[in-house]
């Protein structure tokens, strides 16, 4: 009895090497039995590495199980996903407007710059021929052949002078484009903003692991939007699998918020005292027994 009691007492501590399997697969988190065996393999590797020991053990006949269950946890993150996507697109839309204002304002600079200097230049020419006119209407008129050529300067002036209207319309043209997607990129900006605002109060906050528990005798899944969150989460409900608590450090993954779901986890000082603490250096003596009588009692 009093072996009996000892072992209930201590078999989920560090009950290595934990041999497990993959349970439950609900359909709508849209993924394979192989991908979710190799998110799991792939978590297991952290522990396994860092600790230089084979503690998990992946068998088609444990009674661990690993369980992806899909509930509103996961729906919330699909709502998330799409909410992310329409920001995304409204974020680009932002951007390509921004560009064609850009754009467009280096056409009307460089138009405009053009357009002065040819304004100076017909000006010029203007004062030049009213001047000559002038001159020779004090003399009673101008002989024939200097008349011909100042109508031909005529002519010309009124053909720059046209050209200089047309340009003036083509550069009111891009000012009231340029005005016009400015209140468009304005008005996209401000919307964006306030959908930040509305997405961060919804899903911008880190959380407790929610997103999976460690059961006992299982590890359940709830939600993950990346494939480095999903790793991380079995990974530390391995940590628990193996007897192991939550530690204070921000750094561990054993700490109890998941702060960052886009990185993958790293084995911190904190985690590793924490293992050495729970499971020893080395594979004690308890450890065999405790295995052992594990392996007994699954043949019956």
């Amino acid at each position: 009895m009093a072996g009996t009691y000892w072992y209930q007492s201590t078999a989920y501590i560090c009950p290595t090497p934990l041999e497990y399997r993959l349970g439950n697969l609900d359909v709508e988190f849209g993924i394979s039995s192989s991908t979710a065996i190799s998110y799991v393999t792939e978590a297991e590797k952290y522990w396994e590495e860092a600790m230089e020991r084979d503690l998990f053990i992946y068998n088609e006949e444990a009674d661990f199980t690993i369980d992806f269950v899909f509930d509103e946890r996961q729906e919330g993150v699909n709502e998330q996903a799409v909410s992310r996507a329409e920001l995304d697109a409204k974020w680009v839309e932002s951007e390509e407007v921004k560009e064609t204002i850009e754009q467009l304002q280096v056409s009307y600079d460089e138009l405009a710059s053009a357009h002065s200097a040819d304004i100076e230049a017909y000006e010029a020419r203007l004062t030049a021929y009213n001047q000559r006119v002038s001159q020779y209407n004090d003399q009673g008129g101008a002989p024939s052949d200097v008349f011909a050529e100042l109508e031909e300067e005529r002519k010309d002036l009124n053909g720059v002078s046209r050209q200089l209207n047309e340009t003036a319309n083509e550069l009111n043209h891009l000012a009231t484009k340029i005005n016009r997607l400015g209140e468009r990129g304005n008005e996209l900006v401000d919307n964006y903003n306030n959908e930040v605002q509305v997405y961060n109060s919804r899903f911008g906050h880190a959380g407790e692991f929610t997103q999976g528990d460690y059961q006992g005798d299982s590890i359940n899944i709830y939600k993950f939007s990346t494939d480095n969150e999903v790793i991380t989460v079995l990974a530390h409900e391995f940590g628990h699998a193996l007897g192991l608590d939550h530690v204070e450090d921000q750094t561990a993954l054993m700490y109890y918020l998941l702060e960052d779901p886009n990185s993958l986890p790293e084995i911190s000082t904190a985690d590793l005292q924490l293992y050495y603490e729970v499971c020893g250096q080395e594979d004690t003596l308890a450890h065999k027994v405790r295995r052992i009588i594990r392996d007994l009692l699954t043949k019956f």
